[in-house]
């Protein structure tokens, strides 16, 4: 079982000199670090990985890219790029080329989505029909890059995912479609005296339609300012030369209106906040500038020789005024993921555990003080989203989930079970003077699910189906059931 994903290894990684391995598509590496079979010293907490530098000049085809979505009854779903939450079938294709000359690599890999977007059923507080089917090209997985050495510089599409979790992501994730930056990156763990070192710095534009409802707002249309965001975000993480699998790390962003941002002064200030200190004062809206900030801290702990790993991340969304504010109500405006992987290797195929939780819903203290949910702002309307969809925890606004999943993995292949259960905003209730309760019908989806994997020739094809019960959905009484399918298939051109 020493190559657990040999296909993987040499249709992504082994024959592209610092291509990127999709964020989708990179558990059997994640796997191989469990078994010793990989470097250790990559955290997986600044994905999408860069596969090690050459001198050597190549243009190659990527593999073409189909994905479909189902639901039967409701939106259901995240961590899908351009991907909508919808009622009905969604499609996902995508193709591209790959070329290196020297330190220059161009990667050009566009999507076309297209959803039938059919009616679903509503109620007051949740969920909204557009009446019309869905249909966008996104630069995709797209990035034109100068690479330095262990560093690499350049403009780029891709999705994002910052942390070490595996179903959610406090802070950046590929929930949305991936938006349009500057990139400043580390391209493999950088070894120095005191240990080895990854990064991201990232600047870019965020964006909304108009025409869709909001994911941050309950699947319901929002009125915000129809104008571009400036978002500048950064992911660091450190494993100290003493502690080997020990990964301790950090993300902040910042993101505001481009008329804001253009009545900044300095450099830094403008284009680079998240390198600056924090601004409590800013960041509670009583400032003529006005910012949406968050920032996480997270650990990850790898034990190859135990096929284990363990980690967490805690993140605010207002930082914090002083270590009395800190003190006196820590989980104000928090969130956290936490989560475990155990491998079991057999004689002939290995058994996977994994496990995750990832709490969103504010904690019951916010009827004295609300903070709001994570992704929400008061003043930057649009909240933390890009075309309406959350960039971080993509489960839902305020949601807190737990899941518990088991594979059975033999070569490249794999079949296993998913349980999961999701605490829709379990909270708050806004009532229509402004002031909040704590909700008296919650609503839960609790689901059980089965996936797999299969190599056929030169296809790769990934499914999943879930079957969901919405217990109370859209927190009315009652319960709905939902079929949630997806297949993912990918085309491997053979290489001469």
């Amino acid at each position: 079982m020493r190559y657990i994903c040999l296909f993987f290894l040499l249709g992504y990684f082994n024959f592209l000199s610092a291509q990127t391995v999709p964020i989708d598509q990179d558990f059997c590496l994640r796997i191989n670090q469990l078994k010793g079979d990989f470097d250790p010293n990559y955290s997986f907490t600044a994905r999408p990985l860069i596969q090690k530098d050459s001198s050597k000049s190549i243009v190659t085809i990527l593999p073409v890219r189909i994905n479909t979505k189902f639901n039967s009854h409701s939106p259901f779903g995240w961590n899908d790029a351009g991907m909508i939450m919808a009622k009905g079938l969604q499609t996902m294709v995508s193709a591209g080329v790959y070329a290196k000359w020297g330190p220059l690599s161009v990667q050009l890999q566009p999507e076309f989505y297209y959803a039938a977007n059919s009616p679903y059923p509503t109620t007051v507080g949740y969920g909204f029909n557009t009446g019309k089917s869905f249909q966008k090209t996104y630069l995709g997985q797209s990035a034109i890059k100068l690479n330095l050495g262990p560093i690499a510089v350049g403009v780029s599409s891709q999705n994002n995912w910052w942390g070490p979790g595996q179903f959610s992501s406090i802070m950046m994730s590929n929930n949305a479609p991936g938006f349009n930056h500057i990139t400043i990156n580390s391209n493999k763990p950088i070894k120095t005296a005191i240990g080895h070192f990854e990064f991201q710095l990232i600047m870019g534009r965020l964006n909304e339609d108009t025409s869709r409802a909001f994911e941050n707002n309950y699947m319901r249309p929002l009125n915000p300012r129809n104008e571009g965001r400036y978002f500048n975000g950064i992911v660091a993480s450190y494993q100290p030369k003493w502690l080997p699998g020990f990964f301790l790390g950090v993300t902040r962003s910042e993101h505001l209106y481009l008329f804001d941002q253009s009545k900044k002064t300095g450099f830094f200030s403008k284009y680079f906040p998240v390198l600056q200190a924090s601004s409590p004062v800013d960041n509670a809206n009583l400032s003529t500038i006005r910012s949406d900030g968050a920032f996480s801290v997270f650990t990850r702990l790898l034990l190859p020789k135990h096929h284990s790993e363990f980690y967490v991340e805690y993140g605010y969304k207002d930082f914090k005024q002083n270590l009395r504010d800190l003190s006196v109500n820590t989980s104000h405006s928090a969130a956290f993921i936490l989560g475990f992987n155990k491998l079991i290797p057999k004689a002939n195929f290995d058994w996977l555990i994994t496990g995750e939780i990832t709490q969103m819903a504010q904690s019951t203290s916010s009827i004295l003080r609300d903070a709001g949910n994570f992704y929400e702002h008061w003043f930057v309307k649009q909240g933390y989203t890009h075309h309406n969809q959350i960039l971080g925890a993509g489960s839902g606004y305020g949601n807190n989930v737990q899941t518990l999943q088991l594979k059975r993995i033999k070569k490249q292949d794999f079949f296993g079970i998913k349980l999961q259960r999701i605490q829709q905003d379990p909270r708050l209730l806004r009532k229509p003077d402004n002031s909040f309760t704590l909700r008296t019908i919650h609503w839960n989806d609790i689901s059980i699910g089965f996936l797999g994997s299969k190599q056929f020739n030169q296809w790769r094809i990934n499914a999943e189906i879930q079957f969901v019960n919405r217990k109370n959905y859209g927190w009315q009484t009652g319960n709905a059931f939902n079929l949630f399918t997806q297949i993912n298939g990918q085309y491997f051109f053979k290489r001469k």
